[in-house]
This record gives C-alpha cells, structure tokens and sequence, in this order.
C-alpha cells in the first residue's frame, strides 16, 4: 500500500513530451528576452535584435516578442524590417494595438512613405485614438498628398470643438490653398497674421507659399520674422535651406542644413536634403557617403533615390538617373522633388507625354513652379491639348511678368480663349 502510493506521488510529478518542451521552449523565449533587453540597455542595438528575433522565432505567436523586435530594428536604424515587426505584433493583438499603429505610422514617415504613414494614421483616426495636434497633423498629409476632401474630414473633428483654434485655422488655410481655393487660403494666412504677427504656423506656410510660387526673397523674409524659439526648429531651417537653394546659394545652404543634420543624426532626410546641397556645392563625394549611409539603413528610401539620381545626372548618366528617380516615386507617388527631375530628363529624350504627366501631377499638388508652370504651358501649346489650361497657366505668370516677350509669343502659340477670372498668384499682404 505504501509503494503504491509513493508510485501514484512520483506519477503526479510527471510531464508528458509535450508539457516538457512547452516549458523548455517558454524558458528560451524568457532567456532571449532577457537577453534582449540587456542588450537594448546597452545600447547595442543588433545584439537586441538577434536575441529579439530569436525569441519570436520560439514564439511566432508572441505580439509582444514581436513589437520588441521592432524596437530594437528601429534603433538598429532597420526601419523597414521594423515596420514589417510592428504590422506583426498588430495583427498577433486582439483588435490592433493603437500604440503599435501610432509607432508604425512614424515609422513610414521617417522611411519617407507618406502615403502609407497616412493611411495608417487614418486608421487610428477613425478609432478615436489622435489627438487634435495629431489630428490637425494628418490634415496637413492628407492635404499635401491632394486628398482635400479626406483633410476636411480630419480637420472637422478638431474644429467641431474648436471652431476658433489657431492651429486649425493654419492647417484650414494649407488646405485651401491646396485645393486651389488661394484668395480664400491667402487672406485667412493674412487675418491670422493681423492678429499674430509673429505665429510660427502661418509665417511658414505663407513662406512656402512664396517659395512655391517664385518669390524667394519674400520667403526669407517672413522666416525671419519667426521668433528666437522657432529658428532653432529644424522645419524652418531646412525651409531656410531649401530657399537658399533656390537663390543658388548652395554652399550657404549646406552650411546652415549641417548643424541640424548633426543634431540628428538618424534623420534620413535631413541627410540626404545636405547630401543634395552638398552636391550643388560641387562636393559630390561627400553628397554620396551621406546618401549610400542612407541607403544602407533603407535601401528604397524616395530622397536618397532621388539624390542619386542627381549624382548620376552629374555624371552624365541620364537613363540610369531617370531609373533612380521613377524608383523614388514608385516607393512614394507625391515625391515633388523626383517629379521636378522626371519632367526634365523626358523632355530631353523627346517624350513630351511623359514629361506632361510628370508636370501636370506637380500643378495638381500645387508644387509646380513658375518655371514648370510655362514648361507645361509650352507643352500644351507643341501638342495641342489642354489648351485652356495653358492659357490660364501663362495668364498668371503675366500678371507678374506682363511684358516678357516669350510670354506673350507662348500665348499666341495656345490661341484665344477665355481664361477663368481670379486666378494666379495672390500676393499676401505683409504688415509690420
């Protein structure tokens, strides 16, 4: 009786095969997790993602394993494996994490995909999960990328509650003046500045405004009037820059983008805007070790392509830097820089279809410049399509420009029309 009871004491304590290697198997996920964290405390950041990727290996059915591996391919700067960890830890969460979609979307912004980062900030949109800055932010996305219609929907969540928020009042006039609405657009950026001289918001878009549409100096001058604060923001430098390089001051650019580019070192972007400075400036070597530093972090990241395809054009190399530029916009459509080279190098082969696509897409996100608005004025005019649109085109730039020759000769080339009243150019008013 005695042994018999000892037997069914020694059988209790028994596991079966199975039971035994779930918790072998528990015990190495643990110990790589551990290992993992230690490594992230460290600061060595492939070391956490060995260990990270070992334990989902162990546990493919861990979200949590999962989202500490994007973590540490974040910090690795694998910012596309990190996506592709995160959008696994969401689908493993019961309903998708909000964090996890918040953290994803930042992700595709950083690696320089707008659309992806908007389409999943629309996601956490509609689960009640942004806040109004967050809000108002994926307006200004939505807007950028032409989805107008999309940026009103976000833009009333914020203003249903706050009809008479400032920031929402910025990001309503960026919207209009996409949309194409500019006398609406311009004279809300104007009563805003009547009443807040020196709001940062609308000073800076009033300077891309400028920018955009040929007016450099005008430009320089409302980012200077931002106050000390806001020009130590890396937005209104790389604007800075980016009017610098307009006026052909591309040593200056370069010298006022390097100070935020080191203060960030992990910026893709502000790297590779200094890489393109860079090469202006006639250094093309050091344009390539920040681009290929770029690349290998991200190997489809839109700026750098597009920087390359500088490089290559510099060269000489014009199909292969065409090839770098239509990569750039296949990872993002909207890439106004790539589109400005396209237009150009098809021109140059002969293929004025292409080169009008590649412009009319610019005229539509209102990234067109004057310069690109008389290319594909001049393309209508050589093939005879979008006639009235090219009138239109040419009869704003001669309101600024009413005697230039090769104007007037252009119009006569797109014959008579009547161009829609109230269009062109509104020049805000600028009150000290």
């Amino acid at each position: 009786m005695r042994r018999l009871a000892l037997a069914l004491l020694v059988c209790v304590g028994c596991k079966n095969p199975e039971q035994q290697a779930a918790e072998s198997r528990r015990s190495q996920v643990n110990e790589a997790l551990a290992d993992g964290h230690a490594a992230m405390a460290a600061r060595e950041y492939r070391g956490a993602v060995a260990a990270f990727g070992k334990a989902t290996a162990l546990a493919p059915d861990d979200g949590a394993a999962f989202f500490l591996l994007a973590q540490a391919q974040r910090e690795a700067g694998n910012e596309t494996a990190a996506a592709l960890a995160l959008k696994r830890a969401e689908e493993l969460s019961k309903g998708g994490d909000p964090a996890m979609k918040r953290e994803r979307a930042d992700l595709y912004r950083r690696m320089g995909q707008t659309s992806l980062a908007v389409a999943t900030l629309t996601e956490l949109r509609d689960l009640g999960q942004l806040t109004d800055p967050e809000l108002l932010d994926l307006a200004r996305l939505q807007a950028r990328l032409g989805h107008t219609d999309a940026a009103w929907t976000t833009l009333e969540k914020v203003q249903a509650k706050k009809p008479d928020d400032v920031d929402g009042k910025i990001a309503e006039a960026e919207i209009l003046l996409v949309k194409g609405d500019e006398v609406l657009g311009t004279r809300l950026v104007d009563t805003l500045l009547d009443d807040h001289p020196q709001l940062a918001g609308a000073l800076l878009l009033r300077a891309k405004y400028f920018l955009t549409n040929g007016y450099p100096e005008k430009a320089l001058s409302d980012l200077d009037r931002i106050g000390p604060e806001g020009q130590k923001s890396a937005e209104v430098l790389t604007l800075k820059a980016r009017v610098l390089k307009e006026q052909q001051r591309f040593a200056e650019a370069a010298e006022l983008l390097g100070p935020v580019v080191e203060q960030n070192p992990r910026d893709a972007d502000l790297a590779c805007q200094l890489a393109e400075y860079q090469l202006l400036a006639g250094k093309p070597d050091v344009a390539q070790e920040l681009v290929e530093q770029a690349l290998a972090q991200r190997d489809s990241f839109p700026r750098a392509l597009y920087v390359r395809g500088l490089t290559l054009e510099a060269q000489g190399e014009q199909p292969n830097a065409l090839r770098q530029h239509l990569d750039a916009l296949k990872v993002e459509p909207g890439f106004a820089p790539a589109l400005s080279r396209v237009w150009q190098l098809y021109l140059k082969k002969g293929e004025k279809n292409e080169a009008m696509g590649a412009l009319e897409r610019l005229l539509f996100m209102k990234e067109a410049s004057p310069k690109e608005r008389i290319a594909l004025a001049a393309l209508y005019a050589d093939t005879g399509v979008n006639l009235e649109r090219g009138r239109k085109l040419i009869d704003e730039q001669l309101k600024k420009s009413p005697r230039d020759p090769e104007l007037k000769e252009l119009k006569k080339r797109l014959g008579k029309g009547k161009p829609k009243s109230g269009g062109g150019v509104q020049i805000i008013r600028k009150r000290r």
